[in-house]
């Protein structure tokens, strides 16, 4: 599979200056710095030791935790120790000293992008929340694809999407990894973020929790109040304890607007 760049963010003249300011910020995080490696060594974590020195995650992805999947995903990483490798490397070193990058392994006349090669084989979520910007939308559509197919960590429910209103069940998953889908009910703005509502009892019920710079990202995109408001979606994310359950949006690409038989847009 050749190796995709995808921006995922347009320019247009209308956008205001700080909005300009954050696509133009995320465009050159998108293309990133491009450079020939070697994985030498593979962290409990899954994160990559490179020759260069460098250490890596595969941004836009998430391993499954306990699952038979994480243990294939790790071990397909350590078949590639020493093959050649184009290292794209996406955004600012973390505080653990890791880079986020994107990996291909060059095989042959094509390009094998490692983390779409996991998404595919349901052997890692998308997680565009992992990085500050999101540059890979194509993963989307693999997720869906080994989703529907029970692929890898798609075999069992511990990650298939929960229902928004299924509060007892998603009491359960706090402090961990969640899809969660469901029917927006309302949006309130205020001055700092917006909140979506998808019950009738706010203290108890699943929240949206959106920031004001990322909600106005979002608006740039046409995911509005009134856009929103009656769509079903779906986010993903670390699921909180707050006023019942909720989740922090950090990047626009965690939400995903679907069709009510759960296909995405």
């Amino acid at each position: 599979m050749m190796l995709r760049f995808f921006l995922g963010f347009v320019l247009v003249a209308s956008l205001n200056p700080l909005v300009a300011q954050e696509l133009a910020a995320a465009r050159r995080e998108c293309r990133g710095t491009m450079s020939r490696d070697q994985i030498t060594g593979l962290t409990p974590q899954g994160d990559l030791q490179l020759a260069s020195g460098s250490l890596v995650y595969l941004s836009g992805i998430r391993f499954p935790d306990d699952n038979p999947a994480r243990l294939d995903a790790f071990s397909g990483l350590r078949a590639r120790i020493g093959q050649p490798l184009t290292v794209q490397i996406m955004g600012e070193r973390d505080r653990w000293n890791r880079f986020p990058a994107r990996v291909a392994l060059a095989d042959g006349s094509t390009t094998l992008d490692l983390s779409e090669g996991l998404v595919m084989a349901g052997l890692a979520l998308v997680d565009p929340g992992s990085t500050p910007v999101f540059c890979q939308q194509a993963l989307f559509g693999m997720e869906q694809t080994a989703r529907e197919r029970g692929l890898g960590l798609w075999a069992g429910d511990r990650y298939k999407p929960v229902d928004a209103l299924a509060a007892e069940r998603l009491r359960e998953k706090i402090d961990t990894f969640v899809l969660v889908e469901g029917r927006v009910r309302n949006a309130g703005e205020r001055q700092q973020q917006t909140y979506l509502n998808f019950g009738g009892n706010w203290a108890e019920d699943f929240t949206i929790v959106i920031p004001k710079k990322v909600w106005t990202l979002m608006a740039e995109r046409g995911l509005t109040a009134k856009a929103l408001r009656g769509a079903r979606i779906r986010a993903r994310g670390i699921l909180e304890n707050w006023q019942g359950t909720a989740l922090t949006i950090t990047v626009p690409d965690m939400i995903e607007r679907i069709a009510d038989e759960g296909s995405r847009y």
